[in-house]
């Protein structure tokens, strides 16, 4: 099956969705659809949080942060240590995850509702189309961010049960996905419940959930952020964690409800973030800190408890999710299914040597291009333009932080960034002109020329282009080739 769904398909689902619109249902004569009951097939929950760090659960040992029921996923099924997005941006790393390909593949390349050309076609394929084909009721809760102005039918959900723009697509109140289970508890059914309680709000702040107070007084910056120890960041850190508390109370509510039901033992549950934290230097880069995730799966009835180290990417959800399904996994996925590893099979599983990860845009142009290897990180940044202080900039602390050296976000970007990240897990020196890692650097730009190459990247060849301009700074040339 190719990535792209044939026209007719496209018109049938067209069709579909104005008949459950009622705007000709009286032509169409439609009936309810019968959904698959086949017991050898699991139920399938996928949970995203929307800006959460993948170190920043109690599960990945945050001690500030009370995250009970998602821990039991960690303590009942799989959790990962190495597990890391292709994007640390919104849009696309949702639009990886369900199509199981890299951005620059699925188009998706910036944030979707800004840059609509870059929202999703309704013509590619993604997972809850080829679950719906199998009889799956799928359905979405929460923000829908890949093609924001389209009908989530035309990308194979069933049911949407939340709105589409501003705050509605905001989970506050998880009843509605409690019914849907409740609704399908015979069905086959694919629930995607898609939280936003980590990310800011349109006004840039964060607000501290009444139920889940945090005193900001008592906690840390977590050590991998590469932050000072400001009282003004712990105060923002304590309203982001106390939301991440009250999306863990709806998780729980989610996982109670299968227990009452008895569908635990024959459902999925996946957990996993889309990027990192909202803040500067970690969401929107290819530092560890933007690009490493969470990632949590039970299924008692299939995989057993364990932690997996290996290096894996969140394209490889979803073909992973289809062969735990018994669904043929199309040619046209670039991810790597790594059920093998986590149902009995770790023989049928090898592990990955590299993974490799991109930014394009995010509201800005910011182009980079990296591969990771378990010991070293190289990144080809495309353009000096900085990255920028996001939906941080009205803040007074951001302006004072990034007048530290080692907080260069509104500065201009180098070239090419090596870090070893077995003695410099931070990414904190770069290794690029020193004589000793000259082949080391040679074989990092190697594997990821012909990464880029292989998927037809579209920045494959492209050279180092001089965007920054602020103050003083002179545009140097119009660009450098990379050697």
């Amino acid at each position: 099956m190719g990535n792209n769904i044939s026209r007719k398909d496209f018109l049938v689902r067209t069709t579909s969705v104005l008949a459950t619109a009622g705007s000709i249902s009286s032509l169409a004569g439609c009936s309810v659809r019968e959904y698959s009951k086949d017991k050898n097939k699991p139920n399938i929950i996928l949970i995203t949080a929307d800006d959460l760090g993948g170190k920043d659960l109690s599960c990945y040992g945050n001690p500030d942060v009370k995250t009970p029921h998602i821990d039991r996923l960690a303590r009942e099924g799989v959790k990962f240590q190495n597990a890391f997005v292709v994007t640390s941006s919104c849009a696309p790393s949702r639009a990886s995850l369900i199509t199981g390909q890299y951005p620059h593949t699925n188009g998706v390349t910036a944030l979707a509702h800004l840059h609509k050309t870059k929202s999703l076609s309704p013509f590619h394929l993604t997972l809850p189309d080829l679950l719906s084909e199998a009889g799956y009721n799928t359905a979405l809760m929460g923000k829908w961010h890949v093609s924001p102005f389209l009908p989530t039918s035309w990308y194979g959900y069933q049911e949407r049960l939340s709105g589409i723009f501003g705050e509605d697509f905001c989970i506050k109140d998880i009843k509605p996905a409690v019914d849907f289970i409740h609704r399908n508890k015979e069905n086959r059914f694919y629930l995607e419940l898609n939280f936003m309680h980590n990310h800011r709000d349109m006004y840039g702040e964060f607000t501290m959930n009444p139920e889940f107070p945090v005193d900001p007084e008592k906690i840390k910056v977590p050590e991998y952020y590469n932050y000072p120890q400001w009282q003004e960041i712990k105060a923002d850190l304590a309203k982001y964690f106390s939301q991440t508390m009250k999306m863990d109370q709806m998780v729980g509510d989610v996982l109670n409800t299968l227990d009452n039901l008895g569908l635990a033992e024959n459902t999925m549950v996946v957990f996993i973030s889309d990027n990192g934290p909202p803040y500067p230097g970690l969401k929107m880069t290819s530092y560890d800190r933007g690009i490493r995730t969470p990632l949590l799966i039970r299924y008692p009835g299939k995989i057993s408890k364990s932690e997996q180290k290996a290096m894996v990417e969140s394209i490889d959800m979803m073909p992973t999710i289809l062969e735990g399904v018994g669904i043929p996994v199309p040619d046209s996925l670039e991810g790597k299914s790594f059920w093998p590893a986590i149902s009995g099979n770790p023989g049928g599983y090898t592990e990955k040597e590299e993974i490799f990860t991109e930014m394009t845009t995010h509201v800005d142009y910011i182009p980079i291009r990296s591969v990771r290897t378990r010991k070293y990180k190289y990144i080809r940044n495309y353009s000096n333009i900085a990255f920028g202080l996001d939906q941080n900039a009205h803040m007074e602390w951001t302006h004072r932080l990034v007048q530290m050296d080692d907080q260069p976000w509104t500065k201009p970007r180098l070239m090419e960034e090596l870090y070893d990240l077995e003695n410099d897990p931070n990414e904190r020196k770069n290794l690029v002109y020193e004589e000793k890692y000259a082949d080391t650097l040679r074989d990092m730009r190697s594997r990821l020329d012909v990464q880029m190459e292989k998927t037809k990247d579209f920045l494959y060849g492209k050279v180092f282009t001089y965007d920054y301009n602020a103050g003083d700074y002179v545009k140097i040339s119009p660009g450098t080739k990379y050697k």
